[in-house]
């Protein structure tokens, strides 16, 4: 709670800054407040003529000009331009296809002005070994599952990003080890003329003979076996549909089965409920979310709303009939002096109230971990999650290796942040295991301290000491960013 007296105080005393300033003269902001003259040229409305790109060896052009808002022929008054086209750069490097976006603006005469877009590729393809932990978390693995190193993945990934120039996206995953899973993930943004529709083929088989049948003091309790003890197919087709920049819609029909050994419906009958073996549903879901962060692989300004609702089963089979909406809303504040601070706030209900163990949702599972509980799992038919963070900028820099043969790698961009973390949460389950009471329908907190280390490839190391309301305390490693 310190933490967000603090965080409060910090706004209070009017660190959310100014509109920062266009750095380009030509199309610098007037003030009108400031005492002096207003300039009325800077209100004069601007044509855009011609858009030229350069840098993009594989991108198609029309992949580039979709996601631009000053597209040729199109007018704007010029003091907006500034805003606009930082806007259109953040659009771009949203779209994960550059390590680097420029857009300089060319006064051609007096109300027409010329584009420049420059723009520096990722590398598209990533064949990878798999060499990694099946646990939840590497935090669950060190600590729960006493490092053990039986429990490793290994087998191979195929990512095919940008495919055919146009954005689209191929995975194929074939792993084995701890659990065996082969993927295939095919995305097309578009399919239209107005590249406003899109598509996302995709199917998993997994198989697994160490499996996590049920929860014991909030914790996962395992069986290993030579036997397969679970097995599950899942195909889904979305449809995509993007109306403007920053909103998008996601529609999915989707088919999952699933059975289980018969020793894993004897140790709990509720992993399906009433003991049963089989596990066959379609679903159907929608998803609607407003993003505009600024770099969505680590945001530092704007906000995120997202909101969906999913119907497990559609009275094809009885097998499950389960329906869930989830809300979330996550607002990022950049401050002075380089702070900064965000807040998320997340809920999820679901009904009915007695759920299958293999599909009931819980906190402690990607995305809605609570910082503090990293080592529990809390279950539960409802929850609500808030997080909190204030961070500082305490390094960032460029460093450039040309020694390294290909060019997409040769920059290397480091960024650290000093954070301080308070989390909170609340989880309603009016069918509570009688060994898993001790953190159910009571309110939770835990807070902390961390560094974020953040470089090229959306790649973000999080170190985090933290704490919780029971008095746990310990050191946590993760790679991806929180909120």
């Amino acid at each position: 709670m310190k933490l967000l007296l603090v965080a409060i105080l910090w706004v209070s005393m009017g660190l959310l800054p100014a509109q920062p300033a266009a750095k380009n003269t030509f199309f610098a902001i007037p003030k009108p407040n400031d005492g002096y003259i207003v300039d009325s040229s800077q209100f004069q409305q601007v044509h855009i003529g011609n858009v030229f790109i350069s840098g993009n060896r594989k991108t198609k052009e029309k992949i580039i000009l979709r996601e631009l808002t000053l597209k040729p022929g199109s007018t704007f008054s010029k003091i907006d331009l500034p805003l606009i086209i930082q806007k259109d750069k953040e659009k771009l490097i949203n779209t994960r296809l550059f390590l680097e976006v420029d857009i300089q603006p060319v006064e051609r005469f007096e109300d027409v002005v010329d584009l420049v877009v420059q723009v520096k590729e990722r590398w598209y393809f990533f064949p990878s070994p798999i060499f990694e932990l099946a646990d939840r978390s590497f935090n669950e693995w060190w600590v729960n599952q006493d490092r053990d190193f039986s429990r490793v993945n290994y087998g191979a990934k195929l990512f095919q990003y940008n495919f055919r120039g146009r954005r689209e996206t191929l995975r194929f995953i074939g792993q084995f080890g701890f659990s065996k899973t082969l993927g295939l993930n095919y995305v097309v943004p578009f399919f239209d003329l107005k590249q406003r529709n899109g598509l996302v083929f995709d199917f998993a088989y997994r198989d697994q003979k160490n499996l996590a049948y049920r929860s014991t003091e909030n914790k996962q309790t395992f069986l290993e076996s030579e036997e397969i003890l679970k097995k599950s197919y899942t195909t889904s087709l979305t449809w995509t549909h993007r109306y403007s920049f920053y909103n998008r819609h996601y529609f999915t029909l989707g088919y999952s089965h699933s059975s289980i050994n018969d020793t894993i419906a004897l140790l709990n009958p509720n992993f399906f409920l009433e003991g049963h073996t089989l596990q066959r549903y379609f679903t159907l879901s929608y998803l609607f979310t407003r993003d505009l962060r600024d770099y969505v692989a680590y945001p530092l300004n704007g906000h995120l709303i997202s909101i969906k609702a999913e119907k497990n089963g559609l009275g094809i089979y009885d097998d499950l009939n389960r329906f869930s909406l989830r809300a979330s809303y996550a607002q990022y504040f950049p401050l002075k002096n380089n702070f900064f601070l965000s807040s998320s706030l997340t809920g999820v209900a679901s009904f009915p109230k007695r759920q299958a163990y293999n599909n009931i949702e819980a906190i402690g599972y990607r995305p809605d971990e609570l910082r503090g509980y990293d080592l529990y799992v809390v279950e539960g038919q409802n929850y609500i999650i808030n997080k909190i963070t204030f961070k500082k900028l305490l390094f960032s820099k460029q460093h450039h290796i040309k020694s390294i043969p290909v060019p997409q790698f040769q920059t290397i961009p480091v960024a650290i942040y000093l954070k301080a973390f308070f989390d909170s949460g609340y989880v309603d389950n009016q069918y509570t295991d009688p060994e898993n009471t001790a953190f159910t329908n009571r309110y939770l907190f835990g807070g902390g301290l961390g560094l974020d280390i953040v470089t090229y490839y959306d790649l973000v190391l999080r170190l985090e000491y933290s704490f919780n309301d029971t008095g746990d305390s310990g050191f946590f490693l993760n790679v991806r960013a929180d909120i």
